[in-house]
């Protein structure tokens, strides 16, 4: 189902407990994605931490390219530009930070200019080498890229969840208290994708749609639209609406205002 829905039915390939909650709940399940724990995927943030630490050997590491050198803001918050951040910029200095995970649960970034942050965040069952950083690109153009991490993995669903840069440090970004989970995938029985900067809802940082079948190639999604809490590493819902039956390539597209792909910049979502 890779590519229709434009929005995409990706990600076949083992199912987690996400995915097995979104294949059988109602359709009242579209309208979590993003941020509601579903079926032990992700749970209630209870003050994840953003210390400064060391990555760990044998993280993965995800290298992306940010132009426009600049100075440095090590342990501080760099200034905000009037323009979106190169995906990769985490800190808007002009250039590439390496982020990694140095381990499952634990997101490490070292800043270009020096400094770090660590950042904890619940990871799916079983862990491994399925916990990793998808990419990262500035969702709200707001001149700092946010970190998108895969958190959940299983046979036709996935789930990731992302990290915001305020205040001077990377933090883990949530909707309604809990840690963000943005479900993509699909099966012939439910579907789901997510997006950022969608051209639908100009000044949203992100969309998602997901929904369960009702037929043969029918399904009826709930597509959301989602923006930062000024000046907080937490989304709100600023509008949705329903959309359906119809086949997946009758259903409205959702793929990012820029690279025009499913998932946000670098970040792209698996087939």
């Amino acid at each position: 189902m890779a590519g229709m829905l434009a929005m995409s039915a990706c990600g076949a390939g083992g199912s987690t407990t996400a995915g097995a909650a979104a294949t059988t709940s109602p359709a009242v399940t579209a309208t979590q994605p993003v941020g509601t724990p579903q079926s032990g995927a992700t749970t209630p943030v209870t003050g994840a931490s953003q210390v400064t630490g060391t990555a760990r050997p044998g993280g993965t590491t995800a290298h992306v390219t940010a132009a426009q050198p600049g100075q440095p803001q090590a342990g501080t918050a760099a200034p905000t530009r009037a323009h979106p951040a190169a995906d990769g910029d985490v800190d808007g200095d002009g250039r590439a930070d390496t982020i990694t995970i140095a381990q499952a649960g634990t997101l490490h970034v070292q800043y270009s200019g020096g400094g770090q942050d660590s950042v904890r965040f619940t990871a799916g069952s079983p862990v491994g080498e399925q916990v990793r950083v998808l990419g990262s690109a500035d969702a709200d153009r707001d001149g700092h890229a946010e970190v998108f991490v895969l958190a959940d993995q299983g046979a036709s669903m996935r789930t990731a969840t992302m990290f915001r840069y305020v205040g001077g440090h990377l933090r883990l970004v949530t909707l309604a208290g809990s840690q963000v989970a943005l479900a993509y995938g699909g099966s012939t029985g439910y579907v789901a994708t997510w997006a950022c900067r969608p051209a639908q809802m100009p000044g949203t940082a992100l969309v998602t749609a997901a929904g369960p079948s009702s037929g043969a190639n029918s399904y009826t999604v709930d597509v959301r639209y989602y923006r930062f809490t000024p000046g907080q590493a937490s989304l709100a819902l600023v509008s949705h609406r329903t959309a359906g039956p119809a086949p997946l390539d009758q259903l409205p597209t959702v793929r990012d205002g820029v690279s025009a792909a499913p998932g946000c910049g670098s970040a792209r979502l698996d087939p």
